[in-house]
């Protein structure tokens, strides 16, 4: 249920005021949606509440310290409003997280775990969480964490609240950690790769000492960023690999990148290099229309190119005659994620199946139709992948531990809990 449809809308704007909507939530029986701006309602299967607990005015950066790289800031604030506050310090969340709307908060990317194409050399977004406050779902404000990398004493909260989705706890506040912006960028793109080509060089590019920090690869006939417009021919397949740093590194390692591949290059450098991967990061490639699901895919890169070949066939087998609908796709982290916008047709336990087949796991990232967010879609209902009876019982003991009442965001990533 929307926010708009809530009977009930609380937006608290400090920590005691979000332990009083929680304790009432417990005490009332009722279960919370807890969201921040509402752009990522769309990922994953939606929650049914009658209140709602929004942190957008639990918002704004409470301490950043340029010279310890760190930020400590409310969940509430605007993605956009906390990067311009670091690019005044020519600093940034290395992680580049994608924003997917005008409306994304730096307490959404964390709940859900959002990282994007610098994933390959910075990391995942837990792994920039140096510690949070939050309130669980039995009252409490817990701290995890602290303001120093090598903070290793105790359980490290810090990840498990990344990706969770706020079925455990919501955040109030977090404490990031922040790295200098490059001086520097260069993205070196080479066309006309097949599939199993292109990954290869991704992989081969990964491995090498030349510190690359972005590696994907668009098949012939996938929308090609604007940036690029006029640089490549249209419709062909592009193999892009980025490289960040002093400008004299990133010609010399340009130099041998160029090496890897026997075909022709050619490179874009700095503003138009950001636009391409910032498009790639907010999946601009790919378009979803109704009645087609985005998937977001993850295998081993070495099975990303015959994954891609065993879906398509999968989603032509399973469309009717009267079916248009052509399967996009595109690979991202040197073949580790694979971004698909499918048909409906296709089935969300046969996406999932062909993932595990493929030694990954996928995620519905979004299901468009008139009745999008709504259960009773097959696709909605399984977006996250099937749990085994341990991992289902890990998940349930969780929840039970962090949220025992079952009042926030119930549902959120698995029916029960």
């Amino acid at each position: 249920m929307s926010a708009e449809e809530s009977t009930h809308h609380s937006a608290p704007d400090n920590t005691t005021s979000v332990q009083a909507c929680v304790q009432e939530a417990i005490n009332d029986k009722v279960p919370l949606e807890v969201v921040g701006g509402g752009s990522k309602r769309f990922y994953g299967r939606p929650v049914f509440a009658s209140r709602t607990l929004s942190l957008i005015k639990l918002s704004g950066v409470i301490d950043y310290q340029p010279g310890e790289l760190l930020v400590v800031v409310r969940p509430g604030t605007p993605l956009m409003e906390l990067e311009r506050t670091l690019a005044e310090s020519k600093q940034a969340l290395a992680f580049e997280p994608p924003h997917w709307g005008p409306e994304a908060t730096i307490g959404g990317t964390m709940a859900c775990n959002l990282s994007g194409p610098r994933r390959v050399r910075a990391g995942a977004a837990r792994d920039h969480l140096l510690g949070f406050e939050a309130v669980t779902g039995r009252g409490h404000i817990v701290r995890g964490g602290g303001r120093v990398v090598k903070n290793v004493t105790g359980y490290d909260l810090s990840k498990l609240m990344c990706g969770s989705f706020g079925t455990l706890a919501v955040l109030t506040e977090l404490v990031i950690k922040v790295l200098p912006t490059a001086e520097t960028e260069r993205t070196v793109v080479v066309t006309g790769l097949d599939d199993a080509e292109a990954v290869s060089l991704l992989i081969l590019a990964s491995r090498s000492p030349h510190n690359v920090s972005g590696l994907a690869h668009l098949p012939r006939g996938v929308r090609a960023p604007k940036a690029l417009s006029g640089v490549t021919a249209d419709g062909d397949s592009l193999t892009l690999i980025r490289l960040e740093g002093p400008g004299p590194s990133v010609d010399h390692r340009a130099r041998q990148i160029v090496k890897l591949t026997a075909r022709s290059t050619v490179s874009v450098e700095q503003e138009a290099s950001a636009l391409v991967w910032t498009a790639l990061r907010e999946l601009e490639p790919l378009a979803i229309e109704t009645g087609e699901r985005l998937w977001r895919v993850s295998v081993p890169p070495n099975a990303s190119a015959k994954f891609k070949a065993t879906l398509l066939n999968a989603a032509s087998l399973s469309s009717t005659e009267a079916s248009t609908t052509t399967p996009q796709v595109f690979f991202d982290w040197g073949g580790g994620v694979v971004w698909c916008v499918l048909p409906g047709s296709l089935s969300a336990s046969d996406v999932h199946r062909l993932a595990h087949d493929a030694g990954g796991h996928a995620r519905l990232v979004r299901s468009a139709g008139a009745h999008e967010g709504m259960t009773g879609d097959e696709a909605v209902d399984q977006a996250f992948s099937p749990l085994d009876s341990v991992n289902r019982a890990v998940h349930q003991r969780l929840k039970l531990a962090f949220d025992p009442s079952g009042v926030l965001n119930p549902g959120r990533m698995y029916a029960g809990f």
